[in-house]
């Protein structure tokens, strides 16, 4: 099958062309178009030391177990490793069979999943790993800050333990904004690799990302694409859709790029 119109690489003209008013900060081409028995070639970024992510991962949330889990089997196929779940998701048994009927070995995927809250840390821990069926996890994020943020520094420090132990490889935060990430880093040893939030070309929290940035947080968007009418019609905006017609690519490869080019990773869903 072909990967969706809005996975398909720009063109070096494009990125040229982006480069004049873009902060051009990755400048790279994913494989245009992958049919059966090809590949696809997904960049990666060091997230933490030592830890590399790719920068497009294939989101689960809120899909039936059965969708979940032939997702993410048919984006294995196509030879990416990037997987995004969550325990609230409630499919990551799914999740885990497709990963173990894959062939693909563990090594060489990278699971991103969450624990809900700042509440119960160490037993939703547990629950991820025995859920997926693995032994460790690439990137383990607190979800959100609520209900109770206060308890989101203790938290931390159990995510801490997990990772001095090896369990988990790297660990951040999402839907965090400045107020909740500087109330982690007061008592981090080790600092969030990722702040994964919601974030697309015509919906950003510019005062976080700056956070982000100057204390060397990665940025991860989700709803790159938009969410409904939360956050504007990506293609029906007349700016994106001049871009896209002037280098003859998709108004969702503009949005894509947008994203990728100022230094963020993605995380998306699919059909």
């Amino acid at each position: 099958k072909e990967l969706p119109a809005h996975l398909v690489a720009f063109s070096g003209a494009m990125a040229a062309a982006f480069t004049a008013w873009l902060l051009p900060l990755l400048v790279f081409e994913l494989c245009p178009v992958a049919r059966a028995g090809d590949t696809v070639r997904i960049p990666s970024m060091e997230i933490a030391s030592g830890v590399h992510m790719p920068v497009l991962s294939i989101g689960v949330g809120g899909l039936e177990s059965q969708a979940a889990g032939t997702i993410v089997v048919n984006w294995l196929v196509l030879g990416a490793h990037g997987i995004d779940t969550a325990l609230i998701y409630r499919n990551q048994q799914a999740v885990g069979t497709a990963i173990k009927a894959s062939g693909v070995p563990r090594k060489d995927l990278f699971i991103t999943t969450k624990i809900p809250g700042c509440m119960q840390a160490k037993a939703s821990i547990e629950s991820d790993l025995k859920q997926l069926g693995v032994d460790y996890i690439d990137l383990l994020l607190i979800h959100f800050p609520g209900p109770i943020s206060a308890r989101c520094p203790s938290t931390w420090g159990v995510l801490e333990d997990y990772h001095a132990k090896g369990v988990l490889k790297s660990i951040g935060v999402s839907n965090f904004q400045t107020k909740d990430l500087e109330a982690i880093l007061n008592v981090a040893k080790v600092k969030p690799a990722v702040n994964q939030i919601e974030h697309n070309i015509l919906h950003h929290d510019d005062a976080t990302i700056a956070f982000c940035q100057k204390h060397n947080i990665t940025v991860e968007a989700y709803s790159p694409l938009g969410r409904g009418n939360h956050s504007g019609d990506i293609t029906d905006n007349t700016a994106i859709q001049a871009i896209a017609a002037a280098h003859n690519v998709s108004t969702y490869q503009v949005a894509l790029r947008w994203i990728l080019q100022h230094g963020h990773i993605v995380t998306f869903q699919s059909s």
